[in-house]
């Protein structure tokens, strides 16, 4: 995205990622989870590439609350999640939150646009993608 000419501040929720995407990208990477944002309507866009699957089911709402807050009139946002419904760990205790389109359209039912998309990914894992404009 930087290549093209947006102003990207890249972020990850895990130190050790954010101290590798700064070597990768040769710039600073801040450690940020998506439950701490606390901007408002400071983003034309956010970006939530298989983020937010690490997020527990009973902290999904709110923090998808925090994100349309934290992004402009008009702004977009991308998120993709594990395909699915309930919570699991997988053999190194990493948490996952699967969404169905049932409860991902409750969940963003506040939100003025938004459309859902399955896919089929590697590994055996499908993917629900959500895009979305705030109101």
């Amino acid at each position: 995205m930087a290549q093209r000419g947006f102003d990207v501040i890249p972020t990850d929720g895990s130190p050790e990622m954010a101290r590798e995407a700064a070597i990768r990208l040769g710039r600073p990477v801040e450690v940020l989870l998506f439950g701490d944002l606390d901007a408002v309507a400071a983003y034309d866009g956010i970006w939530a590439s298989a983020c937010l699957s690490h997020v527990p089911a009973r902290a999904l709402g709110r923090v998808i609350g925090l994100i349309q807050l934290a992004l402009r009139p008009g702004g977009l946002f991308y998120a993709s999640y594990r395909a699915g419904a309930g919570e699991s760990r997988d053999a190194r205790g990493r948490h996952y939150t699967a969404l169905d389109e049932r409860r991902a359209r409750l969940l963003y039912q506040d939100w003025a646009e938004t459309r859902f998309e399955n896919s089929a990914g590697g590994g055996g894992v499908d993917w629900l993608h959500v895009f979305a404009i705030p109101r």
